[in-house]
């Protein structure tokens, strides 16, 4: 209780301090920016800040003050949390590692070269992924709901700055707490546990986060 007590009091301390992350950062460099561990921080730590009656009112005091300046603190953190990070306060004794049994990143092979993490991370580190969970825990395939768009079109469009959202979506994560014969597709979303979308997400995320959430081999 004392260490979620320190939790909602560095929230708090969060708050008053809080000042404006630079766009151009990097998501790391503006969630630091923020206050925030973007690296370390849990998604729970965020619902419990949610839950904080005074934190509530402390925010609303200073955007009622500062209307130019208005801060959802909440909605920061979510910004900057990592879904498999868990907050040892919240679950003593207990841990995420091997939660989930199928992991299926999906992208548009159009649009890839705009996620430079992503492509790196599926360029560099699949194969150790797979050494150590199996083929039959990790996938990466290329989405059949892609734009249509030729990959070399797409890129002089955005040169010419005649892009506007016609690329397909960010890469995604579905992640399955249940193994399947043949393995999950992109049409199986529905049914993923989890389903993140990794727009932003840096490799080192990717990959830590997968060697936690699934079995090894």
């Amino acid at each position: 209780m004392h260490t979620i007590l320190s939790s909602v009091l560095l929230a708090i301390a969060l708050c008053q301090a809080h000042f404006v992350a630079v766009a151009s950062a990097s998501r790391e460099e503006s969630c630091l920016a923020l206050g925030f561990d973007s690296e370390n921080l849990s998604c729970e730590t965020c619902n419990l800040l949610k839950e904080s009656t005074t934190l509530h009112s402390l925010q609303q005091e200073h955007n009622d003050n500062n209307p130019d300046g208005a801060i959802n603190l909440v909605k920061e953190c979510e910004s900057c949390c990592q879904p498999h990070k868990f907050n040892p306060a919240l679950h003593s004794g207990q841990s995420l590692r091997g939660k989930y049994r199928y992991a299926l990143l999906t992208y548009d092979d159009g649009s890839l070269d705009q996620h430079g993490e992503i492509k790196d991370f599926i360029d560099r580190d699949v194969n150790d992924i797979l050494s150590f969970k199996g083929e039959n825990r990790f996938r990466v395939s290329a989405s059949k709901r892609g734009s249509g768009l030729d990959a070399s079109i797409l890129r002089q469009m955005m040169v010419m700055g005649q892009f506007h959202g016609l690329g397909g979506s960010a890469p995604k994560l579905l992640l399955f707490e249940s193994a399947k014969k043949g393995g999950w597709t992109e049409d199986d979303e529905d049914e993923a546990g989890e389903v993140i979308t990794l727009r932003g997400w840096k490799r080192e995320d990717l990959k830590d986060m997968l060697l936690t959430l699934l079995p090894n081999a």
